[in-house]
């Protein structure tokens, strides 16, 4: 045997081995991508809630205020107002497959609402793509206070974590818009 055989053999040995941990590398992440639906994310559908319902100015007591919240299903919960016309929600957190898959656009949906003298009264209502906490929405629902006699506003909220998409807001409450 030659002598260049035995130069090349080292060459292809490392050409060999390269190519093995290429291989192994890139079907670890197809196997990644492929399985990825299989796997449970942290979705943050709302805050907690913290808020208070007037009239004229006048609490109102044992109203009962319902929270919907939609992502890859309905999520429902109600509280009724205290003496002082105060009430509260929990924050609410789920796991779902759904961000694990590629082409899916689901957005979280957000509606805190009341019925009073027979109307409907919308409180909160929102709709955001990201499945993470806003900063807006924890400061504006940590503290909602809402007057049945006002009408009903869009408003147009700053967002902190991207600035250049901010949220839009439908409520009866005002909303503190600066930052």
């Amino acid at each position: 045997m030659s002598t260049s055989m035995f130069r090349r053999k080292p060459l292809l040995l490392l050409a060999a081995a390269l190519s093995f941990l290429v291989f192994i590398v890139f079907s670890q992440q197809v196997m990644a991508d492929m399985f990825s639906w299989f796997k449970k994310y942290d979705v943050h559908l709302s805050p907690a809630v913290q808020g208070s319902i007037t009239f004229d100015g006048k609490p109102l007591a044992g109203i009962k205020v319902f929270r919907e919240l939609d992502y890859d299903k309905s999520y429902n919960d109600e509280a009724v107002t205290d003496e002082h016309g105060q009430f509260s929600f929990a924050e609410k957190n789920i796991k779902s497959r759904q961000p694990g898959n590629k082409l899916d656009q689901s957005t979280i949906r957000q509606v805190i609402s009341l019925d009073y003298q027979g109307k409907t009264y919308v409180l909160w209502y929102t709709s955001t793509p990201s499945i993470a906490p806003h900063a807006t929405f924890q400061r504006l629902l940590g503290a909602l206070h809402c007057e049945l006699t006002t009408a009903e506003e869009k408003y147009r909220l700053p967002n902190i974590e991207y600035p250049d998409f901010p949220h839009g807001v439908v409520s009866i409450c005002q909303l503190d818009t600066t930052l």
